[in-house]
């Protein structure tokens, strides 16, 4: 019969106070990030340079969030909606983690031959304000994270990285008591899998959602069964579901109903669905009404 659009965008129930939340952990972990690598540099703490990469890609996380609430925000032009920005620049994240970790893999192994000299007592101190930038970071985002999952992703890497800093502590400790310098490559390796198993699960869902897959925390059955029962549907085909940015998902689909159903019954079985789709974390709906019989001689994708 129509289109039914139906447009949604949620954000958390304090946008500024999760913005603040955003700049600060940006500007605490960006200048951890450069004490680290200068210290760890300065002091031949291959450890210290893998978690600094680690806590850099926490920089760029955050910025990645950032951009995906701001653009979500941002009303669509007639060339470009900006929504996808925000997937693109994950991606891209991930790659260059990725290469970063190689180089880490890389230069441990060598060091297993003939590890460097390492102070101990400044590679515990300086993992130490890891932990504590870190658990502060995420505390600034545990309670946006209940409310939206951009954030809670957000949140989620800042407690890993606050893991991290604590596995870089333990080799500080180790070396300053046993001066077993091999311990720093060996917890660079530990750090390196780390990133690796972060970086490789972003990577997948970044490409899965460039190529318009489904988003992880979807359930296309469940969605396909909630559309189907309800009580005026008789099908529904050509569903289509896929993430619009990095924190809105979007979906089509196609409704058969009996031909003799009225507007109203119509735009209240519109609104039943539309409401049980955004609890379901799909908040940018097209609902295409079809009449029995309608789409067997057309082609309704």
């Amino acid at each position: 019969m129509g289109d039914s659009h139906e447009g949604h965008n949620h954000g958390p129930n304090n946008l500024k106070s999760i913005n603040s939340a955003f700049y600060i952990g940006i500007f605490l972990n960006t200048v951890f990030t450069a004490i680290e690598f200068i210290v760890g540099f300065a002091n031949n703490s291959l450890a210290l340079i893998a978690d600094a990469t680690h806590n850099l890609s926490d920089v760029a996380s955050l910025i990645i969030s950032l951009i995906g609430m701001r653009l979500a925000q941002k009303a669509a032009t007639k060339l470009y909606s900006y929504k996808k920005a925000s997937i693109l620049a994950s991606m891209i994240n991930a790659v260059l983690l990725l290469f970063v970790v190689f180089t880490i893999v890389k230069e441990a192994v060598e060091r297993f031959n003939s590890p460097p000299e390492v102070t101990g007592k400044v590679i515990i101190i300086t993992a130490l304000i890891g932990v504590l930038i870190n658990t502060v970071s995420a505390y600034l985002f545990y309670k946006g994270q209940k409310d939206d999952i951009n954030v809670k992703g957000a949140f989620l890497h800042l407690m890993v990285d606050a893991l991290v800093s604590v596995g870089v502590v333990i080799s500080g400790i180790v070396i300053y008591y046993t001066n077993w310098n091999i311990v720093d490559p060996i917890i660079s390796l530990v750090i390196g899998v780390v990133i690796l198993l972060t970086t490789w699960g972003l990577f997948k869902e970044s490409l899965k959602l460039t190529l318009d897959g489904i988003p992880k925390d979807i359930d296309f059955n469940k969605i396909e069964r909630m559309i189907r029962n309800e009580h005026d549907v008789l099908d529904v085909h050509h569903i289509h579901i896929w993430a619009l940015s990095t924190k809105m998902n979007a979906l089509t689909a196609h409704i058969v109903i009996n031909p003799l159903t009225d507007l109203a019954t119509i735009q209240k079985l519109k609104k039943e669905i539309t409401t049980k789709l955004v609890h379901e974390n799909i908040k940018h709906i097209t609902l295409q009404i079809d009449t029995e019989g309608s789409c067997e001689d057309v082609d309704c994708s």
